[in-house]
């Protein structure tokens, strides 16, 4: 592959989520095809996506590096700044300075506070498609678990991009639910999927997932881990989606595709349901399938905003949430 202008130029990215794994991917190939990419991801990856390192073997990236998050204590935020830029200088194969340019998602975790410190600008990629303008419910369900983790995240402008480094932010602007900053650039990972010649996406959709998959159910239910996120008791998530089962979900033959993070296991909720195992980024459903549904369910799944040009979406009533 090409570079797209100049000479080549060494990038960083730095990735939490499943979404921001498939973002950062088609943000390279887009932006940067031919110059040398590290990208950089959490050590906790490594459980939901143990074969990270073909991410490297196939191309993707010249090097995947992961950031010891687990390691890092949350006592003060001296401590939590020191111990991040010895965690960041052990983690990458250069300095920080080194990178012509610097790609953040996941800005509100530590590794932006190693960029703060150096005074490195970078860009900022909103944490989930639409999340920019809602970038206060970001930092609640932080707060709610890892309150001083939240504030240091606050106090520098890492929940929604006001951080004076962050000199581009990238979102979904279709997605968003208020005015945006001057500095913000379109980028759509359904469009970014579909501009790919089909031998390159079809290399990244097995990436992710080695097998087509092939079902006869009507939709897709996509869940979300309100557990995880503080939002509701592990009951409360139980009893939101037996009443989606027992309600409008009732007769449905559904394909259940859980949250990359969602560790609740919906075969006693669901029990006519197929349950899919398979770990891997919603946005990535229309290329999943030789044969399958074209109808998909959510409570507010971010994922749906890149879903649109392939599936009909039908929301859930809020009326269904429950403590």
């Amino acid at each position: 592959m090409e570079p797209t202008s100049g000479e080549k130029r060494q990038v960083l990215y730095h990735a939490v989520s499943s979404y921001q794994l498939l973002e950062a991917v088609l943000h390279r190939l887009r932006f940067h095809p031919g110059d040398p990419a590290v990208l950089l991801l959490p050590d906790f990856i490594a459980e939901k996506y143990p074969k990270y390192r073909r991410l490297a073997e196939r191309g993707f990236f010249q090097e995947v590096r992961l950031f010891p998050y687990l390691r890092v204590p949350h006592r003060s935020e001296e401590e939590v700044f020191a111990e991040a830029v010895r965690a960041c200088r052990k983690a990458l194969p250069c300095s920080l300075g080194d990178f012509s340019r610097v790609y953040v998602a996941g800005a509100h975790f530590y590794f932006t506070l190693c960029l703060i410190q150096a005074g490195i600008p970078f860009t900022f990629f909103e944490d989930a498609a639409g999340m920019l303008t809602r970038a206060g419910e970001l930092e609640a369900n932080l707060a709610r678990r890892y309150p001083l983790h939240a504030a240091i995240a606050a106090k520098y402008g890492l929940f929604d991009g006001s951080c004076p480094l962050a000199r581009e932010i990238v979102c979904l602007k279709s997605a968003q639910r208020g005015p945006l900053p001057l500095h913000c650039t379109d980028f759509s990972v359904e469009l970014a999927l579909e501009e790919l010649s089909p031998r390159l996406r079809k290399k990244l959709v097995r990436l992710f997932l080695p097998h087509p998959l092939c079902s006869r159910a009507e939709a897709i239910l996509l869940t979300q881990h309100l557990a995880n996120l503080g939002a509701a008791t592990w009951e409360g998530q139980r009893r939101l989606y037996q009443r989606l089962a027992q309600g409008p979900l009732k007769g449905v033959r559904l394909l259940v595709k859980p949250h990359p993070d969602d560790g609740m296991d919906y075969r006693e909720i669901f029990p006519k349901a197929r349950v899919l195992r398979q770990v891997f980024p919603a946005e990535l459903l229309p290329y999943a399938f030789l044969v399958g549904p074209r109808v998909v369910y959510t409570l507010d799944s971010t994922s749906c905003e890149n879903l649109k040009r392939h599936f009909i979406i039908i929301q859930l009533g809020r009326d269904h949430h429950g403590p």
